[in-house]
Parts: structure tokens; sequence; C-alpha cells
């Protein structure tokens, strides 16, 4: 266990991360409380509550700068929402905290070769926007988001831009479906299992904090993120960070 400050600060990072790349806040933060020790039924829900908050705030500051979607909202939420709350169901009362962790550990590892591959490849704007591509979608980032607290805003901001969002609105559109698919799976969670409220406020404070600001710089800049180099090395620790999290749990 570590001191909810730290918690508050390494959120605030984390968000940084998050805005910057599209995602990466709960991939990265739940393998990593489960190396401190948290039980992964308690660090998810307090992700998915951190989310639903800096989905507000975020998503109300990428709407005033007009970097919203609303139709991919809709079209993601409609599978996102089912998914969130099955993944959610199962994890909260039934699948067992060890292979929670193990789901968790894989998919950081998963979610990190994504974030290295891609940054060597360009992502081209443009195309048309495709509902059924849109639902597949909603369904496996709402999955994984309810399962683990990550895996959404990577595979959301890519996919998004593959359907021809601009890469500004690709990420305003991610926080606002993000944030309102969080709601159906922090409530889930609430009635399946017990909520630590030290974590969540801790957490939820140190990324609300910073989600107008980092709207402000996304709006600024009106272009995704990926650098190659800082993308490279982000997607490198988050698989590294996976990597050792599968060692630890072989270990025993």
């Amino acid at each position: 266990m570590i001191d909810l400050f730290l918690l508050f600060l390494l959120a605030m990072c984390l968000e940084f991360v998050d805005n910057g790349l599209g995602g990466g806040f709960g991939t990265i933060m739940s393998p990593l409380l489960i190396l401190f020790g948290y039980d992964p039924k308690i660090v998810v829900p307090g992700i998915l509550f951190s989310e639903m908050c800096s989905g507000i705030v975020g998503g109300l500051s990428h709407a005033y700068y007009k970097n919203v979607n609303w139709r991919a909202v809709g079209v993601t939420l409609t599978s996102s929402l089912v998914a969130m709350a099955l993944a959610s169901f199962l994890v909260g009362s039934m699948v067992p905290s060890q292979y929670i962790k193990w789901y968790i550990s894989l998919l950081a590892v998963a979610m990190g070769a994504f974030i290295v591959i891609r940054s060597y490849k360009d992502i081209h704007e443009g195309r048309k926007f495709n509902n059924p591509m849109c639902l597949l979608l909603g369904g496996i980032i709402g999955f994984n988001k309810g399962s683990t607290g990550g895996g959404y805003g990577p595979l959301s901001v890519s996919g998004y831009m593959l359907m021809g969002l601009t890469a500004a609105t690709a990420i305003g559109t991610t926080t606002v479906a993000e944030g309102i698919a969080c709601v159906i799976g922090f409530s889930t969670y609430a009635v399946t299992t017990q909520i630590n409220w030290g974590l969540v406020a801790s957490i939820t404070l140190g990324s609300v904090l910073v989600d107008p600001i980092s709207a402000y710089l996304n709006n600024r800049l009106k272009k995704r993120l990926e650098p190659p180099f800082h993308g490279r090395l982000i997607g490198l620790a988050m698989l590294l960070l996976g990597l050792f999290t599968v060692w630890r749990l072989i270990q025993g």
C-alpha cells in the first residue's frame, strides 16, 4: 500500500499521459496498484470513479472547444455500456481476484506493445465513419475498461481516427464516451463489491485537476500528441510494467 498523497500525485502524472496519448491512465494505474498490494476488486472501481469524474470535467472542456463528435459518442455507448456492465458484474461478484490480476497484467503488456507499434505508423484521418465498426469498438473497449480499469483510450482514439475523426476530436470524443460508460461500471461495482473511498478520492482529485489544462493544450495543438519518441517510451514503460507484474504473479 502507498500513501494517499502519493496516489494523488501519481494520478496527476498519469492523467497528463492519458490526455497526451488519448489513453493509458487505467492501463498503467491498475498493474501499478496491484504491485503496491491493492486488490483489483478495489482498484478497478476506484479507477472507474476517477475516470467518470474526469470524463465529466474533461468532457465539458472538450465540448466547449467543440472537440466532441456526439454521433460517435452515441454509437460507441450503445455497445460499450452493455459490455461495461457485464464485465463489472463478472469481476465484482464472480471472478476470483487472482484471475483479474492476470488479465490486468496481460492487458498492460498488450496495450504497451500496441502503443509502441503504433508509434511507428501513421494513422490517417478522413475515412468514412462506420457505425458497425464503432459498435464493435465500443464493445471491446467497454469490456476492457469494466474488467481492468484500462484498455479504453488508446484503442478508442486510434479507432476513431481510422473512422475519420480528427485527432483532437478523437481525444475529446473518447473522454466523453469513457466518462459516461464509467458511470455504469462504477454503479455495478458499488452493489457487488467494496469501495475504498480513500483511494477513490485521491486518484479522482489528482486526475480531475489536470483535465481542464490538458483539454486546453489539446485544443491549442489541434492534433494527436503522438510524437514517436515519447509514445514509444510510454508504451515501452507500460509493456515492461505488465511483464514485471506477470513475473511477480508467477513468483507467487
